[in-house]
């Protein structure tokens, strides 16, 4: 029961803080005004505005990639599809006909973030 009810006040906490961000951006005033005039805690709010304002992590986000000219694309034998990326910085992305687009998202994400 405790844990409902830690989970219920995180959620309200959570809306609060949501209305609060949204109606600062939506007034045209800075964070700190919009502070001041509601009697909130300017760093609090800078918190809460990064927390709510990052994706979670279910979101996925595709990204345009650019290949530079020192990029290699070979193929395979005729019997099994690959595409193999070859990166200047040594990485090899191999990927068959078969290949999970779940998990090449992720490694490019990962990869992106290096």
């Amino acid at each position: 029961m405790a844990k409902q009810s830690r989970q219920a006040y995180q959620l309200r906490r959570m809306r609060r803080w949501q209305a609060h961000v949204t109606a600062q951006k939506e007034s045209g005033l800075s964070r700190a005004e919009y502070c001041r005039q509601h009697q909130l805690s300017y760093h609090a709010a800078t918190y809460w505005n990064r927390r709510l304002s990052k994706p979670t992590s279910k979101e996925t986000t595709l990204v345009p990639v650019t290949f530079a000219s020192s990029i290699k694309i070979n193929s395979a034998p005729a019997n099994r599809s690959v595409l193999r990326v070859i990166l200047p910085n040594k990485i090899t992305v191999e990927v068959d006909d078969s290949f999970s687009p779940t998990t090449l998202t992720k490694l490019l994400a990962t990869l992106e973030r290096r």
